[in-house]
């Protein structure tokens, strides 16, 4: 093993837990504490430590985190793979929330409750020459802790602050810290402008986690003024079809895999692809719900690494991103495989990152059992061939027209299921001079009566044949993230019809 590449995690010891931070921590009034954790937790940094691997040095502001978080957040911030060499990346991972009510002997928890049950963390790592470490290079990590699933947002804020915090030290984390505090709140369906250490972004906020994001005008290229940020969608270090470019062809079938929650392995060389890779597989399926566990980075050292990486068929719905083989070796009977092959990626200004694929699976898409329902859109599939030849404008566009078009296979999906539903909306009963009102009830699903009405009206999707879109939608029907789908569009309708009573 070469001494300047981060140790194979299997070599790894258990993380360390590192002293408190509390006399390190900025200091934010109360007022200014709470309104910072409107938006993050805090800023947690990690170092390389011989003895004990990665450790988190401190949590600025203070936060308690249980053992198990702290050696989540410190493996996962660190690239779990031998090629990383001189440079820095960004990535970002999810594990889940082990916060726990302690004894008020031992001081008071200031920290939100989770959204989900799940703990962000947006890492920026940095691998330097250092002739006075016995392992020749610094390592070391700063990661974003946060409970808003915002990778677009967040992946923007740790960019910056990232180099600065480097550079500069621990003061750059106060004044974070600072600039977060005086952002306004982050209101569902919110266009707010952000500043940020120097930079200003237009942020759109999403009205839940299923929504769709689009810039209504123009695009980011063409973008005058404040960056503008759609905070829920992918990060893109890189044109999207760079990352994709060994399996463009199969993106068709990869949206059947995810639409009918069939669980998807991404191998890449670095957690920066694999990161970007899932936040994108996710986006290009709303508004359907995550039905499944989603892990854009996922290590060997995760706490739920045994529930998830074992001989069992994987669960239902679960993307798992990994930069490492020997997971990929263990998860072989896993039905999908994405593996991404993107051998470079350049962060200008922060240096140079070389991730060179000396092992895992060949780059591209393997199935086991799949066969795809639906015609591709191959003019569409020609553009974007094209484009990957051409200049970053010209791939920048293209990601965004990919984007674009799935945004649209999936609201043409549920065009059939919403025509549906309008048929069971009672109508308004009739007036007459009786005082009593009656409450309107959706009427009860039945798959038998959709899928007649499927097969009377189509589907707005070209698909090959006539019994394939019926054994498709019968499929999805049987999905959890259909039913989660299926009692959201319950509960809007409820709501609509409380609203509206009549008399009878």
């Amino acid at each position: 093993m070469r001494p300047n590449s981060p140790v194979r995690s299997r070599t790894l010891p258990r993380t360390h837990r590192a002293r408190s931070s509390q006399n390190v921590t900025p200091q934010l009034e109360p007022d200014k504490l709470r309104k910072m954790r409107r938006w993050i937790l805090g800023f947690a940094t990690v170092n390389f430590d011989l003895e004990f691997g990665p450790t988190v040095e401190s949590v600025d502001p203070y936060v308690w985190l249980s053992s198990s978080e702290s050696e989540n957040i410190a493996f996962s911030s660190f690239p779990d793979c031998p090629q990383f060499e001189e440079g820095s990346q960004t990535h970002s991972f999810r594990i889940r929330d082990k916060i726990v009510t302690r004894d008020t002997r031992l001081g008071h928890i200031d920290r939100p409750p989770p959204l989900d049950g799940f703990l962000y963390g947006f890492s920026y790592f940095a691998q330097n020459k250092d002739p006075s470490s016995k392992r020749g290079y610094l390592q070391r990590s700063l990661v974003i802790l946060t409970h808003h699933p915002y990778p677009a947002l967040f992946d923007a804020v740790i960019d910056i602050l990232g180099p600065l915090y480097f550079q500069h030290g621990h003061a750059m984390l106060e004044t974070a810290c600072h600039n977060i505090a005086n952002w306004p709140d982050p209101v569902k369906r919110a266009s707010l402008e952000l500043g940020f250490l120097g930079s200003v972004f237009q942020v759109d906020l999403p009205g839940n986690s299923n929504e769709q994001q689009f810039a209504n005008t123009g695009t980011a290229i063409d973008k005058i003024g404040p960056r503008r940020i759609l905070a829920a969608t992918a990060p893109s270090s890189l044109p999207f079809i760079t990352i994709l470019e060994e399996s463009l062809s199969h993106v068709w079938s990869i949206w059947e895999c995810l639409v009918l929650c069939e669980p998807i392995l991404i191998y890449a060389p670095s957690p920066n692809v694999t990161s970007e890779a899932g936040w994108w597989l996710r986006d290009i399926i709303r508004p359907i719900p995550l039905s499944g566990d989603f892990r854009p980075y996922f290590t060997i050292h995760d706490q739920d690494h045994s529930a998830i990486v074992n001989k069992m068929p994987p669960q239902t719905g679960l993307i798992v991103g990994i930069t490492n083989p020997l997971i990929e070796r263990a998860c072989t009977h896993w039905p999908h495989l994405l593996s991404l092959g993107c051998n470079r990626s350049e962060r200008p200004g922060h240096g140079q990152t070389q991730e060179k694929s000396l092992a895992g699976p060949k780059p591209g898409w393997t199935t086991k059992t799949h066969n795809r329902y639906i015609s591709k859109d191959r003019a569409l599939l020609k553009k974007i061939e094209d484009a990957c030849h051409g200049d970053d404008r010209s791939k920048m566009e293209a990601s965004l027209a990919l984007r674009r078009h799935f945004g649209s296979r999936t609201n043409e999906l549920l065009v059939p299921l919403h025509r549906y539903l309008n048929t069971l909306i009672p109508p308004p009963a009739a007036q007459s001079s009786s005082s009593t009102y009656t409450q309107r009830r959706l009427k009860p699903f039945s798959t038998k009566d959709f899928l007649a009405s499927l097969k009377a009206n189509g589907s707005p999707l070209p698909f090959r044949s006539a019994s394939r879109r019926s054994e498709f939608y019968s499929r999805w029907l049987r999905t959890p993230a259909f039913g989660l789908w299926l009692a959201q569009q319950e509960e809007v309708v409820e709501e609509a019809l409380k609203g509206s009573p009549h008399r009878h």
